[in-house]
């Protein structure tokens, strides 16, 4: 073979040269096997996710880095509730159910352990709206009660730089400006500031305080509050309108009221008011102006700043009213303290009509009286949440009170009539005063309660739970009519019937309450009742009723009496008396009513 031959045989084909493979369709190109290009195709849709998510991941962490920075988390702690409650609502929609009767109380225990979670987690003002749920929790199921119980007094502090700022942003100075010293660890933390003890500059204070040194207390308002109030408050109605979806109770009726009092809450020109007005009106009540005490306010006739995030007070060194260990130690008589702090709180529902609406045991200190050798002395802090009682309400309620004691059972009908409740007119009665009253005979046959009773036990978790619900539906019969400041007053007196049990019920609460209620019927509603005015027939069914009511406290306050008189002798004796009157109030409204209470949240 010519090796010329074998050099061309060698030649390497060039990629120029088109290839052709017999086919019936001619093609330039070379097609992929169908498998390349589902894989292809797939590659590309991964990519295009994963470009996707890292975008959403980056935005959503720049987002979440902005809020917290600049926004103190009040966009995040929104959607967490949010996430929660729409998780409580699928839950409930899904399982509350006549199938699952027997899996309601674990329903009810995971949706108040969420609830639970999203107020310790956001803390700040939902510790206040959690106060303000468990108001309503106290007609809900067991574990809503117990979610609700922790939320008084558990706030973490901030920092002395956090301080700092506030000082700067809305005084435009240093605290050392005003102050000889200025602790930077708090003194006491709440949901919305914090105190430090300080004191002041010579000349800063007014006359008598050239000298300076005089120790104040400085409450600071937190930072995140101003930021976080409007979403925070969003969320609360919120969930009360969820509430309201789920459980089929009338329950958002109160959001707006009990929102527009949070708000004024957090403004501590609007608390500096409400204190100097508090100790204006004891000022005005002589059987009260000596014995108890409104620290002072220094503002700007003081030479001190203030500002809707800083006030300065008079510091006042006392107990809290239920450490009843230090009271013991002053040799203070337990039922002049209780004495004291119940006719406070009466004489401003009766009788002023502006009221204190956070009276647990920390906001009312005592201490043994200046001028008065072992006397008492009570002392109201914390001012911020105040109500004012309307003209026409005040004498309703004072009405009321009275109309309870006399056993005027159409007056008592008719008041609960136009506050729209319909309710038995015994358990009305009861739960104004906090204790089992009967002004009406029950209309029941014997045996019959008895009967009732053992079919309530028959019937499944989910049938009580939808009676229960049906019966608070009636009870509101007219939500619109409801007076808005039934919830505050309601809470009060727990509040105060809770203060007395921790002290072992020294004072006769109920009767001291009905005194107040009497002076307040007498000065704002009654007016002018001489004979000559309101004519011989009224006349004498006032003089009638005013022998009863003495009649009906006397009867009171030898049963009172009686239980006191039982505990020192039988010192095994359980339970005092308000602990007796509270246990008889729930089992009344267990029996009658079908409501299982158990506030034990306001003893806190």
């Amino acid at each position: 073979m010519n090796p010329r031959s074998l050099l061309v045989l060698r030649r390497p084909i060039h990629t120029s040269r088109s290839l052709h493979f017999p086919s019936s369709s001619t093609s330039s190109t070379i097609t992929p096997p169908p498998s390349t290009v589902q894989v292809g195709y797939r590659a590309r849709s991964t990519s295009k996710w994963v470009k996707r998510v890292g975008v959403i991941g980056v935005v959503g962490g720049g987002l979440y880095l902005v809020d917290r920075e600049f926004n103190a988390s009040a966009i995040t702690r929104s959607l967490r509730t949010a996430y929660i409650g729409i998780l409580c609502t699928l839950d409930y929609k899904i399982n509350f159910s006549p199938t699952k009767a027997d899996k309601i109380e674990a329903l009810h225990e995971r949706v108040a352990s969420r609830l639970r979670w999203v107020i310790d987690t956001n803390q700040g003002l939902y510790l206040k709206l959690g106060q303000a749920l468990g108001l309503q929790a106290a007609l809900l199921p067991k574990p809503y009660r117990e979610a609700f119980g922790h939320v008084f007094d558990r706030a973490p502090a901030v920092s002395y730089d956090e301080v700092l700022g506030v000082f700067q942003r809305d005084l435009s100075l240093d605290p050392s400006e005003i102050f000889e010293t200025f602790s930077h660890e708090p003194f006491a933390s709440a949901s919305i500031a914090q105190v430090h003890k300080a004191t002041l500059k010579p000349g800063v204070g007014g006359p008598g305080h050239d000298g300076g040194g005089t120790v104040v207390a400085v409450k600071v308002q937190k930072p995140a509050i101003e930021k976080q109030m409007e979403l925070d408050l969003f969320s609360y109605r919120s969930l009360m309108w969820l509430s309201e979806k789920l459980f089929e109770l009338p329950m958002y009726f109160v959001a707006d009221y009990v929102s527009s009092q949070m708000r004024l809450e957090t403004s501590f020109t609007n608390e500096a008011n409400n204190a100097r007005r508090c100790a204006a009106l004891l000022a005005q009540t002589p059987e009260l102006k000596d014995d108890v005490y409104v620290p002072r306010v220094y503002g700007e006739a003081e030479g001190c700043k203030q500002s809707d995030r800083v006030m300065v007070m008079e510091w006042i060194d006392g107990c809290r009213l239920n450490d009843k260990k230090q009271l013991q130690e002053w040799d203070l008589n337990l039922r002049e303290v209780m004495d004291l702090a119940i006719s406070t709180m009466s004489a401003m529902t009766f009788s002023w009509g502006f009221i204190h609406c956070d009276p647990h045991p920390g906001n009312i200190l005592v201490r043994p009286h200046p001028r008065k050798k072992g006397k008492p002395q009570i002392v109201l802090i914390d001012h911020g949440l105040y109500i004012d009682l309307p003209q026409k309400f005040r004498e309703e309620y004072c009405t009321l009170w009275r109309s309870l004691f006399v056993l005027d059972v159409p007056m008592i009908e008719s008041i609960a009539k136009k506050w729209g409740i319909a309710l038995d007119a015994n358990l009305f009665a009861s739960a104004i005063l906090l204790r089992p009253f009967q002004v009406n005979k029950l209309k029941v046959k014997k045996g019959q309660e008895k009967v009732e009773t053992q079919e309530e036990k028959d019937k499944s978790q989910y049938e009580q739970q939808v009676e229960l619900k049906r019966r608070l539906r009636t009870m509101l019969e007219n939500e619109q009519l409801i007076p808005r400041e039934l919830i505050f007053l309601g809470r009060c007196q727990r509040m105060m019937q809770a203060n007395n049990q921790l002290l072992g019920s020294p004072s006769s609460r109920v009767n001291l309450t009905a005194r107040w209620a009497s002076i307040g019927y007498t000065r704002s509603v009654t007016g002018s009742r001489s004979l000559r005015t309101v004519g011989t027939w009224t006349w004498l069914k006032d003089r009638y009723q005013a022998v009863l009511f003495r009649f009906t406290l006397s009867i009171v306050d030898i049963a009172f009496w009686f239980t006191t008189q039982t505990q020192r002798i039988l010192p095994k004796e359980k339970g005092g008396w308000e602990d007796r009157l509270q246990a008889q109030f729930e089992t009344m409204a267990k029996e009658e009513f079908g409501i299982e209470i158990d506030d034990q949240v306001f003893l806190g």
